[in-house]
C-alpha cells in the first residue's frame, strides 16, 4: 500500500511539473481520433469507415490494406505541417488544408491550378510515399517489409564475422580460441569489402506505388488539372526517390568495425519540403490548352521562372522535374471559400521585413495593430506510429504586429 501511494504522489509531481511549464504535451491533428500509446488495431471498422470523402477506389484500399492506408494518412498529417512550415510566410499558408477528421484531398484550392495547387499536391504525394516506405522497413505493415531478409541477414552476419576470424587465425598462426575475440588486424581488414548491402531498407518502391494508386487519377488524363495533378504528384515522389541516403552499421567483436552492412533510408522530410518550396518559388506557368498529349508548354510571359530556359545561363529545365500550374494565383487577402482562402485578417507580421512576410505584403495595404499577446503555437512535433503526432505546446508573450 506505501509503495502504491508513492508511485501516485510520484505521478502527481510528475503531471504538476508538466502542467507548470511552459512546454506542455498535447495531441494534435489526429485524422483518425486514434489518441493511443502503442500500436493500435487497425481494421477496415478503425480505419475506413472513419473517414469522409474516400472515393470508391480509395475505399476498396482501404479495406483491402487499412494498416498501409492508416500509415499513408500519417503521410498526410507529415505533409501538412510541413506545407505550414514552408509557407509559413506567405500569404496562403496551408492552414486550410488541416482539420480534424477529415482528409485535405477535396480542399477547395486542390482543385485549382495555383502555384500553391502544385505544391500542396506534390507534398501530399510525397508524404504518403515517405510514410508508407518509412513504415515498411518498421516490420509495421503486412504487405511489405522485410522481417525473414532480417533473418537472413544475421545469419550472415554471423557468417562473416567466423569467416573473417578463421583468417586471423589462419594468418597469424594463432590457436587459441581468445584469438577469436581479438579484431581483425588493420591490413586484414583493408583487404575486404567496406560495406555489402543488408539491414531493411525504407521500402520505396512500395510506398511510391501506394501513393501513385492513392492520390493519381487512373487512366489517361482527361484534362489539364488531372493532368496537373498527376504530373505534380510524380514531381513530389521523384524528390524523396532522388533523395535515399545510405545507413550503415558496423559488426565485430569488442566494437571493433570488422565490416559494415548498409541499407536506404528515406531522407529527412524536411528535405524533401525545402526541396519542393525552391521548386514552388520557381514553379513553370504552362498553357491551358487541353491537348491531353501529355505535353506541357510553357507560358513565355511568366518571366524567367516560366520557361525552360529559365534558371540562367540558357541552361534548359527538365520539365519533369518542376513543378507546373496553369492558373495565376489570387492575392489572398480575403476570406474567400471558393479558393480555400482563409485571408489574412489577424495574421502576425514583421514590420521591419521586406519579404514576403512583412506587414505591407500580408496585410494588403490594410494596415496593421501593435497588440501584447499570449499566444499558444505548436512545437517540437513528433510523429508517432501509428496515427497521431505528438507536440509541445509553446506559449510566447509578445508585443506583436497583427494584420487589421
Amino acid at each position: 500500500m506505501e509503495l502504491s501511494n508513492k508511485l501516485r504522489w510520484d505521478q502527481f509531481l510528475i503531471l504538476a511539473a508538466a502542467l507548470m511549464s511552459p512546454a506542455i504535451t498535447v495531441l494534435c491533428n489526429d485524422i483518425l481520433s486514434l489518441k493511443v500509446a502503442g500500436d493500435p488495431v487497425l481494421t477496415p471498422n478503425s480505419v475506413c469507415l472513419r473517414l469522409a470523402g474516400l472515393s470508391k477506389r480509395q475505399m476498396r484500399m482501404c479495406v483491402r490494406n487499412p494498416d498501409v492506408t492508416a500509415s499513408a494518412l500519417q503521410g498526410i498529417q507529415v505533409a501538412i505541417h510541413e506545407c505550414q512550415h514552408q509557407l509559413r510566410d506567405q500569404r496562403w499558408n496551408c492552414s486550410s488544408l488541416e482539420g480534424f477528421g477529415k482528409l485535405p484531398l477535396h480542399n477547395s484550392i486542390l482543385n485549382r491550378g495555383f502555384r500553391e495547387s502544385a505544391f500542396s499536391l506534390a507534398l501530399l504525394a510525397a508524404g504518403v510515399a515517405h510514410s508508407v516506405a518509412s513504415a515498411c522497413s518498421m516490420g509495421k505493415l503486412r504487405g511489405c517489409g522485410c522481417e525473414a531478409k532480417r533473418r537472413q541477414d544475421d545469419d550472415k552476419i554471423r557468417l562473416k564475422l567466423t569467416q573473417l576470424q578463421l583468417q586471423t587465425l589462419q594468418k597469424g598462426g594463432a590457436a587459441h580460441p581468445s584469438a577469436l575475440l581479438k579484431p581483425l588486424p588493420d591490413e586484414l581488414s583493408s583487404m575486404q569489402d567496406t560495406w555489402e548491402w543488408g539491414g531493411c531498407s525504407h521500402d520505396i518502391r512500395f510506398g511510391d506505388r501506394f501513393s501513385r494508386d492513392w492520390l493519381d487519377s487512373r487512366g489517361s488524363p482527361r484534362d489539364i488539372h488531372a493532368r496537373m495533378r498527376i504530373h505534380n504528384n510524380r514531381v513530389g515522389r521523384q524528390i524523396v526517390t532522388d533523395n535515399m541516403t545510405r545507413k550503415c552499421k558496423c559488426h565485430g567483436t569488442s566494437g571493433s568495425c570488422q565490416f559494415k552492412t548498409c541499407w536506404h533510408v528515406s531522407p529527412e522530410f524536411r528535405l524533401v519540403g525545402s526541396i519542393l518550396k525552391e521548386k514552388f518559388l520557381t514553379a513553370i506557368f504552362v498553357n491551358s490548352q487541353n491537348k491531353n498529349n501529355g505535353v506541357f508548354n510553357p507560358r513565355t510571359e511568366n518571366g524567367a521562372s516560366g520557361t525552360q530556359g529559365g534558371l540562367g545561363g540558357g541552361r534548359r529545365r527538365i520539365m519533369s522535374r518542376e513543378l507546373v500550374y496553369f492558373e495565376k494565383s489570387p492575392d489572398f487577402c480575403e476570406h474567400d471559400v471558393s479558393i480555400d482562402s482563409p485571408g489574412t485578417h489577424g495574421r502576425i507580421c514583421n514590420k521591419t521585413s521586406y519579404s514576403t512576410d512583412s506587414c505591407s505584403s500580408l496585410c494588403c495595404g490594410r494596415g496593421h495593430n501593435i497588440l501584447k499577446q499570449t499566444r499558444s503555437e505548436r512545437c517540437n512535433c513528433r510523429f508517432h506510429w501509428c496515427c497521431y503526432v505528438l507536440c509541445e505546446e509553446c506559449r510566447h508573450t509578445e508585443w506583436v504586429n497583427v494584420c487589421k
